[in-house]
C-alpha cells in the first residue's frame, strides 16, 4: 500500500496565493448567496426558505467576522465601521424568534444579506490595499532651488 504524500515543498507565496484564491471563491459564493436572497419576495417565498437563508447567511457572516486575515483590514477603520460591526454583532446575536412573523424573518434575512455584501467588500478592499509607492528623486535635479 502506498502512502500518498505531497512531496513538493510549499513556499509562503504558494500558501498565500492559495489562501487568496480560496478567499476569492468564498467571496464569490457569498455574493451569489446575497443575490439569491435579495431576489426573495415576501408573498412568494416560504418560511422554510427564509429560515434556511437566514441560517446560511448567519454562518457566512460569522465566518467572515472570525477570519483572522480579514481582521487586519477592519481594526484601523473609523467609528462608522465600529458602528457597522456593532450592527453585525446585533444581527448575529439576535435572530428572529421561531414564532416570529414571516415579514420579520424576511427583514432579518435582507439585513443579513446587506451586511454580508458590505463585509465582503470591506475584506476585498483590505486585501487589495497596496502600500504607497516610494518617492524617488529625479536624477539631475537637486533638492535646493
Amino acid at each position: 500500500m502506498t502512502d500518498l504524500m505531497n512531496t513538493s515543498s510549499a513556499t509562503g507565496t504558494d500558501r498565500s496565493s492559495g489562501a487568496a484564491a480560496s478567499t476569492e471563491v468564498e467571496a464569490e459564493q457569498a455574493e451569489r448567496e446575497v443575490r439569491r436572497v435579495l431576489v426573495f419576495q415576501l408573498g412568494t417565498t416560504t418560511r422554510s426558505e427564509l429560515d434556511e437563508a437566514a441560517a446560511s447567511l448567519r454562518d457566512q457572516v460569522s465566518a467572515l467576522l472570525s477570519d483572522p486575515s480579514a481582521e487586519d483590514g477592519r481594526t484601523h477603520e473609523g467609528s462608522a465601521d465600529r458602528g457597522f460591526l456593532l450592527e453585525v454583532t446585533h444581527l448575529i446575536d439576535n435572530p428572529p424568534d421561531p414564532h416570529a412573523l414571516s415579514h420579520e424573518v424576511y427583514s432579518h434575512v435582507r439585513a443579513l444579506a446587506r451586511v454580508l455584501r458590505k463585509l465582503v467588500a470591506m475584506n476585498e478592499a483590505a486585501a487589495s490595499a497596496r502600500p504607497p509607492l516610494p518617492i524617488r528623486p529625479i536624477p539631475g535635479r537637486t533638492a535646493a532651488r
